[in-house]
């Protein structure tokens, strides 16, 4: 039978027929030498000739540069090489630098949270507010209660670094957590928030494992993750929309107000329609009943008492709101505000287990 004939009935091309297979690795051979420019010359050094130069740019403990640095600093000495022969290179002789690994940090596991009691899942997260005085946003922290809706602390400035999420966080501590009796309770705080740097910090990170809270984070690009607060913004992005903020000073004071009015006054549909500090001290009192449907994994609350029993003297302990704080880092400025004109509140008995939750503000 003839070649071709033979091929056409198996399927199978010349190519593939004649086909021998060759030993060794694919592709080019790597190269020996390196071309350099020296003046309006051009000729070829070894590769040993580039490895001694990044060997010596290596003695400086501050140009120990990874391989996509090096490239640049061989090319400016005349060599012309890109960056992979420079990584070839370097990994050959051992002088690659160590990878700069990111913090390990757990994410959350579930989208939707079901809390079965106050201060167990809180989250926080920041906004921002463009300020007219210096053409530059501030950025508003608060961290929130998930299960009371309660604004636990915020803080107002046109930075916000590592130190002051610490200092918001050892006041929580100080004032709602452990008066709470949360480590007595065996209660499994867990602190939500995106992926900002300044949540991501080793310091941040060390201090929530040092004080037995467990911190998550949401997946990138799932805001509904940390979908309580991002509400709440949009609550205060209501808010703060119809006015124009000269300084930061006046924003402070807007935010001072609103916060007083949400915690205190503002109904809230998720709390049986009661403002959040009001649904906490009923739920102290075992007024609130907690409805859970694990299906479709929602939480309802019922109240247990008809709404006009609720009403009476309007005897709520409220303390006003005066915050104190340092503008730019270098000017502190105290004041005292007072509670935002509001319709009168319903008389709750007070609880003294919970803490008093009202606008406080961290400015440390």
């Amino acid at each position: 039978m003839k070649r071709d004939t033979a091929l056409a009935i198996a399927g199978i091309s010349k190519h593939q027929y004649y086909y021998v297979p060759r030993s060794g690795k694919k592709g080019k051979p790597t190269s020996e030498t390196t071309l350099k420019r020296k003046g309006n010359e051009v000729k070829q050094v070894p590769n040993q000739a580039v490895v001694e130069q990044i060997k010596e740019t290596h003695l400086d403990p501050d140009t120990i540069y990874g391989y996509h640095k090096m490239t640049y600093v061989l090319l400016i000495l005349g060599f012309i090489i890109n960056h992979k022969k420079v990584y070839r290179l370097m990994s050959e002789n051992n002088l690659l630098r160590d990878r700069s690994l990111k913090p390990a940090r757990p994410f959350v596991k579930y989208r939707k949270v079901m809390p079965c009691s106050p201060l167990e899942l809180l989250e926080m997260d920041i906004k921002f507010v463009w300020v007219e005085e210096y053409r530059r946003y501030a950025y508003v922290l608060t961290v929130l209660d998930t299960f009371t809706r309660v604004v636990l602390c915020w803080h107002v400035a046109y930075q916000i670094r590592q130190a002051q999420v610490k200092s918001i966080w050892e006041y929580i501590i100080e004032n709602y957590l452990q008066p709470y009796d949360c480590l007595g309770k065996n209660i499994q705080i867990e602190i939500r928030n995106d992926n900002d740097s300044r949540f991501l910090a080793r310091k941040v990170q060390q201090f929530f494992k040092e004080n037995h809270l467990m911190q998550v984070f949401t997946h990138p690009y799932t805001p509904q993750e940390n979908g309580h607060i991002e509400s709440f913004h949009a609550i205060l992005s209501a808010k703060l929309g119809r006015q124009i903020f000269w300084s930061l000073v006046e924003l402070e004071q807007c935010l001072i107000l609103f916060y007083e009015k949400y915690n205190n006054h503002r109904l809230h549909s998720s709390t049986c329609y009661l403002p959040p500090i009001i649904f906490w001290n009923c739920w102290e009192q075992g007024l609130i009943k907690r409805i859970v449907n694990e299906k479709e994994r929602k939480v309802k609350f019922r109240l247990l008492i008809p709404y006009h029993e609720l009403s009476g003297n309007m005897n709520l302990r409220e303390v006003p709101c005066s915050p104190s704080t340092t503008l730019n880092g270098l000017e502190k400025v105290e004041k005292e505000m007072y509670g935002a004109v509001t319709l009168p509140q319903p008389s709750v008995k007070y609880s003294p287990s919970v803490v008093p939750c009202y606008d406080k503000n961290i400015l440390n």
